[in-house]
């Protein structure tokens, strides 16, 4: 089980060297997306080391973290002003609905509820925002493959990651001793790295940023003075 957690926590690091050697290239919203696999490693290196600060703290920071991200994410890519609206009222409503729940788990030093309810939070509001794209999509006549897309590639790893959480912890209740808690880890586990796999992907085929023209004939000078010549060059 341990071993399964570990390969998870250590897979971030695959598209972590892919947004090294491309987030030059990568347009506004996949370069916010990429702030992604930072949030990820910070959190499961924090919750190694839980002297002084509660490993609940990393769990409800990862979820708040990928909530906020992951809305604003779709918040630019959205076409609808009011689905962009409606994406950035639930986001904000979500990550203080949660930030409240852990400022009572702080007083009385009770975390469990404020880390399920970030966790099902996290998985139910952002299936809810990879519906929206989805569906926005459908509206949309598209001549290039839906798996060229990296937020098409996002929101189907996005979809799988909330019903294997929630299919995950569920388990709970079937088990009845600490040993039981193997397979909802394992499985845990599996769905996380399916997700890494679907980033990664979004983050290699994400299209290259437009090159800033450069150079003396870039210049509004030069601009000005090529239309004027061709302005010239009709009568």
């Amino acid at each position: 089980m341990l071993k399964m957690v570990t390969v998870l926590q250590l897979s971030i690091l695959v598209p972590m060297v892919v947004v090294w050697l491309r987030k030059s290239e990568f347009l506004p919203a996949i370069k916010l997306l990429s702030w992604y696999v930072y949030l990820s490693a910070f959190c499961a290196l924090g919750g190694h080391y839980t002297e002084y600060t509660p490993n609940a703290l990393f769990i409800i920071g990862f979820n708040l973290g990928k909530i906020a991200l992951f809305g604003a994410v779709y918040y630019m890519v959205l076409e609808s002003a009011r689905m962009r609206q409606l994406v950035l009222i639930t986001t904000l409503t979500a990550v203080a609905v949660c930030i409240g729940l852990t400022g009572i788990g702080l007083v009385t030093n009770f975390f469990d509820i404020a880390v399920t309810v970030s966790r099902m939070t996290q998985s139910t509001v952002l299936a809810a925002f990879a519906l929206v794209y989805l569906e926005q999509l459908l509206g949309r006549a598209n001549t290039v493959s839906l798996s060229r897309d990296p937020i098409w590639l996002l929101s189907v790893g996005q979809l799988l990651y909330s019903a294997g959480t929630v299919t995950a912890f569920s388990l709970d209740y079937l088990s009845k001793t600490q040993y039981d808690q193997a397979p909802k880890w394992i499985f845990i586990s599996i769905i996380g790295i399916i997700f890494n796999v679907f980033l990664t992907l979004a983050f290699l085929r994400a299209k290259t940023a437009p090159q800033q023209p450069v150079g003396n004939n870039a210049s509004p000078v030069n601009q000005f003075a090529q239309n004027s010549h061709r302005s010239s060059s009709v009568y």
